[in-house]
């Protein structure tokens, strides 16, 4: 997974560039599984062409907008093990664009489509022109990536990290109440419901250790914390008491992020948001 305070793949000279994004595509990713299990059965015939094209079409508009966002990546390491991936899709789509060429070639050799020489200066390109500029291109992306891919992947990678990302959930409720003690003008109050070093992030079942954030704001009072597998924000006046003394509440605001070690300062920057909004 992306995002750990050091990255485990150490990229020594020896090391291949595109080592990172083998390591992350091998840890827990249900999208890769996906793709893999269907290369499990088999790529034989149009259908599946045209299926993994569309597949990669889509998933190459969706890295685009999920690169957009402006907490897309924390660290250099992230982006360079992201740049790892991304060179190595314009080398898959170099190859890719290679066979097609090739596939159109033996359309053509079985005749059923008739192959033309390439059209002269101004005139509309047919069929030939199409297959040289398949080569072309396809050339042009493997000389771009044999130039640029390890450079880049490899200054990312080296570059200096300081953001103070937590090893995990509890340090992230920690390191967003010191945040907010400093950027909320209201009293901030950090409740652990353990013992330091007590938290075992492998016995974590969505709800971290229990711990939360208090927040006073124009009267209100704002709990913040982890339920579910996310991370949340409600008004302790929205809360409803049961016969046994605890509260239960109905209403509350997900936040941006689902990750158990998200930057600190993205969790804070949408608490102040919220309460906020519902100040104003």
């Amino acid at each position: 997974m992306l995002i750990n305070p050091a990255s485990a793949a150490h990229l020594d000279d020896a090391t291949p560039w595109n080592d990172l994004y083998k390591q992350a595509a091998e840890e827990q990713n249900d999208l890769v599984s996906e793709v893999r299990t269907a290369v499990e059965y088999g790529m034989h015939d149009p259908e599946d062409s045209v299926e993994m094209a569309c597949t990669a079409a889509e998933t190459a508009e969706t890295t685009v907008q999920a690169l957009s966002s402006p907490w897309s990546l924390y660290t250099p390491q992230d982006a360079a093990t992201v740049a790892s991936a991304l060179f190595v899709q314009l080398q898959s789509s170099a190859d890719a664009l290679q066979e097609l060429g090739r596939a159109v070639g033996r359309i053509v050799e079985r005749g059923e489509a008739e192959l033309v020489a390439p059209a002269g200066a101004g005139q509309p390109a047919n069929l030939g022109d199409a297959l040289q500029s398949l080569r072309s291109v396809s050339d042009t992306l493997h000389d771009l990536v044999a130039r640029h891919a390890s450079t880049t992947v490899r200054a990312l990678h080296a570059a200096p990290r300081s953001a103070p990302v937590p090893a995990d959930a509890h340090e992230t409720v920690v390191a967003v109440a010191a945040l907010l003690t400093n950027q909320h003008d209201g009293a901030v109050t950090l409740t652990s419901v353990h013992e330091d070093g007590e938290y075992d992030p492998e016995d974590d079942s969505g709800f971290v250790c229990g711990c939360y954030v208090t927040i006073l704001a124009d009267g209100e009072e704002y709990n913040f914390g982890r339920g579910d597998s996310e991370w949340s924000l409600h008004k302790e006046s929205d809360g409803h008491e049961l016969p046994d003394g605890s509260m239960v509440f109905d209403r509350w605001k997900t936040l941006g992020t689902s990750l158990k070690t998200a930057h600190p300062q993205q969790l804070a920057d949408d608490v102040l948001r919220v309460i906020k909004a519902d100040c104003d």
